[in-house]
């Protein structure tokens, strides 16, 4: 069964005719069956849909691999458009997300789904939260919930979360990852990797048994680690003998040409309007 990974959404497009945005976004197509996992800001989802001359209908599945707004925002355009759907999320999907700002008269600014859970159920969203790695659907897993290394979780410092009216570290707890079944193995997609690439991949093998993937591809924050970090990256994704790695939206440009420069022909940007069948 021919599966069809599109990307929608990224910070780059990959034509002129199409819009990038800071978000992520990426349209799954596997024989009649389609899914959509994130939805980027909101702004440029229809116009690059139709440029990749995609259509949402019959869409049933959306997955959400954080509360961001730069991958919620587009939510409420595709539930106006398809008349509903069910959208699975981890349960903190919509946490205060927040980010530390400089000004001093504002300390923090919201950064999570620019919409509440009641205005997206009214729109015909049926949220199905999942807090720990489960398949989801016939070859789908939606990887959370899973242990962390702290030593392998990308440093940013400015995520924050407001609770009970404090201001502490933002873990990312609703951070999830999908894995696909494909004819030519597993591919796996990534929203923001905030739970750290490294242990994603660790708990592919530990945990699921997984030593081969087909391909990675999707936003890894190796912008926000350490220069350490990304030779074990890479030899991680070395060792389960990746065919192609597709960075995109926050992984930064440093780390994406340094990665280049390893994996040579098995590289490419997902950028906005790109499609890799598999």
């Amino acid at each position: 069964m021919k599966t069809v990974f599109s990307i929608v959404c990224d910070n780059t497009a990959g034509e002129s005719r199409f819009l990038g945005e800071h978000g992520w976004s990426c349209l799954i197509e596997r024989g009649s069956q389609s899914y959509l996992f994130d939805t980027g800001q909101g702004i440029a989802l229809p116009h690059n849909l139709k440029r990749l001359d995609k259509s949402l209908k019959g869409l049933r599945h959306v997955f959400i691999s954080h509360g961001h707004y730069d991958h919620t925002g587009g939510l409420k355009t595709v539930l106006e458009e398809i008349g509903g759907a069910e959208i699975i999320a981890h349960p903190e999907m919509f946490a205060h997300h927040s980010v530390k700002k400089e000004r001093p008269e504002k300390t923090t600014r919201y950064i999570g789904c620019p919409f509440t859970k009641s205005e997206l159920v009214k729109l015909g969203g049926r949220f199905n939260f999942i807090d720990e790695t489960k398949e989801v659907l016939p070859g789908i897993w939606f990887v959370t919930g899973i242990d962390r290394d702290p030593d392998k979780v990308p440093n940013d410092s400015r995520l924050v979360v407001e609770k009970g009216g404090n201001i502490e570290p933002d873990p990312i707890e609703d951070d999830a990852s999908l894995l696909v079944e494909t004819d030519k193995g597993l591919v796996l997609i990534l929203g923001c990797a905030h739970s750290g690439i490294i242990n994603i991949l660790d708990f592919l093998r530990n945990n699921m048994g997984i030593d081969r993937l087909c391909a990675v591809m999707g936003g890894t924050h190796l912008a926000f680690s350490s220069s350490e970090i990304l030779p074990q990256v890479i030899e991680k994704l070395e060792a389960f003998s990746v065919d192609l790695v597709g960075v995109s939206h926050c992984t930064g440009f440093e780390p994406a040409a340094i990665i280049y420069s390893h994996f040579q022909s098995r590289f490419s940007l997902a950028s906005a309007g790109k499609s890799f069948t598999i």
